[in-house]
């Protein structure tokens, strides 16, 4: 986990594979952060949580959606201080290149939660 004095806002993206791990575009100040991964399951989406808590003081996440996994993730961010959670359709993606890969899906959902919120 990168460490750098927390900021106001941040933007992420959040792509969920089908192994159910999370890969995780941030954009800050118009700038594109590394990727970050984080495994599948609870253990994973508490690292996440405690990642942007330590990040931001008002993060915003759009993650596409994927059933059961992306509402159990946007649950499980509600309670961080300041966040924002937006879960968009697959079709929010259209813009990505034709085959992108996931750290690219997940980069394209970051620059969309940066222009909605």
């Amino acid at each position: 986990m990168k460490t750098s004095i927390r900021s106001g806002e941040r933007y992420f993206g959040v792509e969920i594979t089908s192994e159910g791990n999370l890969i995780v575009a941030e954009r800050a100040e118009g700038k594109v952060l590394p990727t970050e991964r984080f495994s599948a399951g609870h253990g994973g989406t508490q690292a996440f949580r405690r990642h942007i808590e330590q990040e931001c003081t008002h993060p915003h996440v759009c993650i596409k959606a994927c059933g059961a996994a992306a509402l159990s993730l946007a649950a499980a961010l509600i309670p961080t201080p300041g966040v924002e959670v937006t879960i968009v359709s697959g079709q929010a993606l259209r813009g990505a290149s034709p085959q992108p890969n996931p750290e690219e899906r997940a980069a394209h959902l970051a620059k969309l939660a940066e222009r909605l919120f």
